[in-house]
């Protein structure tokens, strides 16, 4: 995944487990980002109905906000999106968050 410091985005994904959409609700979802796996503290995390939204077609639509960048350096950072079903915790993805260069920043819309 990567993003501009300071810019919104949504980051789209489905679940599908033998090639067809899985389409029961979870109890939970998070997406979690940090600045390597060995921190306990992250340094932002969405969840179902506060970040994440699924929709009529089973899309999850993670939405990333401005003030959740604004303030982080440039350069990698780990994520992992995390699935609860009833006491069954499953992480479904895990990786690189790249958070690039801006040029136009927030003091400059002004």
């Amino acid at each position: 995944m990567e993003i501009t410091r300071g810019d919104y985005d949504v980051f789209k994904f489905k679940r599908i487990m033998n090639g067809e959409v899985i389409e029961t609700m979870p109890d939970q979802v998070y997406f979690t980002v940090k600045r390597s796996e060995y921190e306990d503290n992250f340094l932002f995390q969405k969840r179902l109905n506060e970040g994440i939204v699924i929709d009529k077609d089973f899309i999850y639509n993670i939405e990333i906000i401005p003030e959740d960048t604004n303030n982080l350096d440039f350069g990698d950072y780990i994520y992992d999106i995390e699935i609860v079903a009833g006491d069954k915790p499953k992480t479904i993805d895990k990786g690189v968050f790249k958070i690039t260069y801006e040029v136009t920043t927030a003091k400059n819309e002004v």
